[in-house]
């Protein structure tokens, strides 16, 4: 059984629904006059943050091969993820808005189409030795499939998209701010991408690639990060969307699960 399979059986729809009925992130918030802290505090107690694929990356030798499938993976949550922060983005109220931008642009290479981050990625698989057939060739894992059906909702959580695909998340945010739930969770992404790409790094350590530009996510995440956090600070301090964010944020960290365990089961 998987981690997210496991944390799945422990946390049904119902039990979830009345969690944030009672709104763990507004009592932790209530305790602490650091709203910023308390958020990063609150996201940080989720198992997400100690999945065993973090360790594997620090410790585990990997081959050519392992390398090239967990950049396939990782590149395919990846490239789905800058398309919802686009559609994000859109429901979003204007004063939102600029949060989301810069991230955006920074991901698409700032407006240099040779410099977009998923180019950047592939270069580091290419530079290990994996060949373009092979990299064109490496199956997605279902996990990360898994992890690409349950995260979109989250990110763009309106009626006519989630009565079609998610119905569940419609029963359970219509009395929830949309644009919060996909401030949360992108204030989720962005955290775990700071510990993500910390791990990768040490990783390819065993190729001599510690210095890749890509590698630069590392400052580029912690700044991003910031950035969500304002974003969710904003519908936390300007709308009291404490139900909403906390749904957005502890939906992708369990999605999170799913991804780990299929980034995990590439270096098998």
């Amino acid at each position: 059984m998987t981690l997210a399979t496991n944390l799945t059986k422990q946390t049904d729809c119902k039990t979830f629904a009345k969690t944030l009925r009672q709104s763990r992130l507004r009592t932790d918030a209530l305790a602490n006059p650091d709203l910023e802290l308390a958020l990063r505090n609150f996201a940080r107690a989720h198992q997400a943050f100690e999945h065993p694929l973090f360790e594997a990356l620090r410790t585990k030798k990997i081959t050519v091969e392992a390398a090239g499938r967990l950049l396939k993976n990782y590149d395919a949550h990846a490239s789905h993820l800058r398309r919802l922060l686009l559609k994000a983005a859109t429901i979003m109220p204007e004063s939102a808005v600029g949060f989301i931008l810069e991230n955006v642009r920074n991901e698409y290479g700032n407006g240099v189409d040779s410099e977009r981050h998923q180019l950047q990625l592939q270069d580091v698989a290419f530079s290990a030795g994996v060949s373009r057939d092979q990299y064109k060739n490496f199956a997605v894992e279902k996990s990360v499939k898994t992890f690409i059906k349950v995260v979109t909702p989250l990110y763009f959580p309106i009626e006519q998209h989630t009565t079609k695909h998610a119905p569940e998340v419609k029963e359970q945010t219509h009395s929830l701010s949309k644009a919060a739930i996909a401030a949360g969770a992108i204030t989720a992404t962005e955290l775990m991408a700071v510990e993500e790409f910390k791990a990768l790094q040490i990783a390819f350590q065993q190729f001599s690639l510690q210095d890749h530009i890509w590698f630069d996510h590392v400052r580029v995440e912690e700044e991003h990060s910031g950035d969500s956090i304002a974003l969710a600070l904003y519908f936390l301090t300007h709308n009291q969307s404490f139900e909403a964010v906390e749904f957005g944020l502890t939906g992708v960290l369990n999605a999170n699960m799913h991804l780990y365990d299929g980034l995990l089961a590439t270096l098998t």
